[in-house]
């Protein structure tokens, strides 16, 4: 008898490729990537395209599902040409909707978007309704990770109704699971807001959702289902008062994920019981477990889990009065947020490369295919390919050096532009200026009117300077509400009248449509200089001119002392 656990039973394309399938039936993933990749590379070798498009979508699958997601985003990449040339419409919409959770899981919810939406035009195409179904499963949880829950709760639902159409288990379970993940969300969203409520009708559908899912696991004989519905219905039974069913449904989740290997599983478990004893005020149990499960945790890895525990340690050391311990549990906390964004955005770049790659290695191929054709089409064909490498390019470009936030520049735009500004004024003679510009109380206005209201105020802002700067000059977000822009060959009095522009636009704008109530200003500190001049003391001085202006009583320009052609390296009064 082949023993499951051997690196691979057997060595035969066919035979590893249905061994994978049987891993995806029982949830196996890791083993299936195992066997996937054996494949892959078998099939490359055999130059078995048939085979290495089988290989690559179950690569996809299990990745997504294992929660790798950029190596199932660069699987997709590779086998959705092959789909398309193919015309496979059902497995294009197959390998769309595993890309979809794949680019959620980095954030890139626009992407998941664009490719849940060609996987609905796929399945409308072939006609599979399965797939339609799990296409709009899909826009659900795309829509929840944007945070909207009721319209994600919406079209999950609908995926539920298509899936009881079907009569198939599978869907109906996906959907079910997935509304009451859902649900618990938006309860989340509601206890935040204090919204009591929103909140109790959210995990009254949670728990609904999870009690039907549970009948459907257990029917499945699927000993990972079983364990991951128990988990989250012990979840929802927890948050919503019921505690001692939730230990019991919680404890059976752990002891059945163990029993089957599924050790990622059993530290949720371990996460969700930490979560339901920090609510019951059991704060020593609840430290006490999350530092033994953090353990198991950080060797497998799992650094959302990992990020959580963190948090949950932190909750459980301040309720106890542990300050010490809650700070330094917060501080990793925070790190490890930290390093997931600068992961994410490494990853967009990488993702971004391969991509250039992919279609670089296609480029290839066309060309030795077209070798034989006249050399006025290759030609053409080789110029439209070079030009839309160099968009995709300068889109990388354009990301590596743009604030997020509002589409200026960021300090590294600063940094790269800036020298070539004062190179051009040192060989032209014309002085050059740089504003510093920091919006007034801006602290009070989160505050107040709360981040998202910040965020637009910042956004709104961008969009006033950048519509009264000039095409040459160099704009850019420093960081929080301060702004840097530096004007070209500009005389003291001509920057000047810039920044009083700018103060005034920044002043008359229609705060008021934003939030009620709100009122912004800016204070902006100017520096105008004279070639030869260094990048560092344009900025200091500016900025030392702009202390001046908050000092002075804020939403005002101060300019350093007077520019003067013969004497360019004078010092602020």
């Amino acid at each position: 008898m082949k023993n499951p656990q051997a690196p691979f039973a057997t060595t035969s394309l066919d035979e590893l490729l249905r061994e994978a399938q049987a891993a995806a039936a029982r949830d196996e993933h890791g083993r299936g990537i195992e066997l996937a990749l054996r494949a892959e590379a078998l099939a490359r070798e055999a130059h078995d395209k048939a085979s290495l498009t089988r290989a690559l979508r179950l690569l996809v699958m299990f990745n997504s599902r294992e929660g790798l997601a950029e190596q199932a985003i660069a699987a997709g990449q590779a086998v959705l040409p092959m789909l398309r040339e193919a015309a496979d419409d059902a497995a294009r919409a197959d390998v769309l909707c595993d890309m979809a959770m794949a680019f959620l899981d980095l954030g890139l919810n626009q992407e998941a978007l664009d490719h849940v939406s060609e996987s609905v035009e796929a399945a409308r195409a072939c006609g599979d309704a399965r797939l339609l179904c799990l296409a709009y499963n899909r826009i659900g949880l795309a829509k929840a990770h944007l945070g909207r829950f009721e319209e994600a709760e919406r079209f999950l639902a609908e995926s539920l109704s298509m899936a009881r159409e079907l009569g198939s288990a599978e869907e109906t379970y996906r959907a079910l699971t997935n509304l009451g993940v859902v649900a618990s969300d938006a309860f989340d969203a509601c206890e935040s807001r204090s919204d009591a409520a929103g909140a109790r009708e959210a995990i009254d559908r949670a728990k609904r959702h999870g009690e039907e899912a549970l009948i459907l696991a257990r029917g499945s004989g699927n000993a990972y289902r079983e364990a991951l519905t128990l988990s989250n219905l012990g979840r929802y039974l927890g948050v919503s008062g019921q505690d001692k069913a939730a230990f019991v449904l919680l404890d059976k989740a752990r002891a059945l994920a163990q029993a089957h290997g599924h050790r990622s599983l059993g530290l949720a478990c371990e996460g969700n019981r930490a979560e339901l004893m920090v609510r019951l005020g059991r704060h020593d149990d609840a430290i006490a477990i999350l530092k033994e499960a953090l353990g198991g945790a950080q060797e497998l890895y799992a650094n959302s889990m990992v990020q959580d525990m963190h948090r949950q340690l932190y909750l459980a050391h301040k309720a106890r009065g542990d300050f010490a311990e809650a700070l330094a549990h917060h501080e990793r906390y925070h790190a490890l947020t930290r390093e997931q964004l600068e992961q994410r955005n490494d990853a967009q770049s990488r993702l971004m490369m391969n991509r250039l790659e992919l279609d670089q290695a296609r480029f290839g191929a066309e060309r030795s295919r077209m070798e034989a054709e006249l050399q006025r089409v290759r030609a053409e064909q080789m110029a439209a390919e070079a030009e839309r490498l160099q968009d995709q390019a300068r889109e990388l470009r354009r990301y590596v050096l743009a604030d997020p936030l509002t589409g200026l520049g960021n300090r590294r735009q600063v940094e790269r532009e800036l020298p070539r500004l004062l190179q051009h004024s040192a060989r032209s003679g014309e002085p050059i200026a740089a504003a510093v510009l920091d919006l007034d109380h801006f602290k009070r206005v989160n505050d107040q009117h709360g981040h998202a209201v910040g965020d637009a105020v910042l956004t709104a802002t961008a969009d006033l300077f950048r519509a009264r700067v000039r095409g040459g000059d160099l704009i850019a977000r420093m960081g929080g509400e301060e702004f840097l822009i530096v004007f070209a060959h500009a005389s003291p009095s001509w920057a000047r009248e810039a920044c009083e522009r700018l103060r005034q636009a920044v002043q008359d704008h229609d705060w008021a449509a934003v939030s009620p109530g709100l009122a912004v200003t800016v204070s902006i500190g100017l520096c105008v200089r004279a070639a030869p001049v260094e990048a560092a003391q344009l900025i200091e001085q500016a900025d030392a001119a702009l202390y001046e202006a908050k000092k002075a009583g804020r939403n005002r320009v101060v300019v350093a002392d007077s520019y003067d052609p013969a004497a360019p390296q004078q010092r602020l009064l």
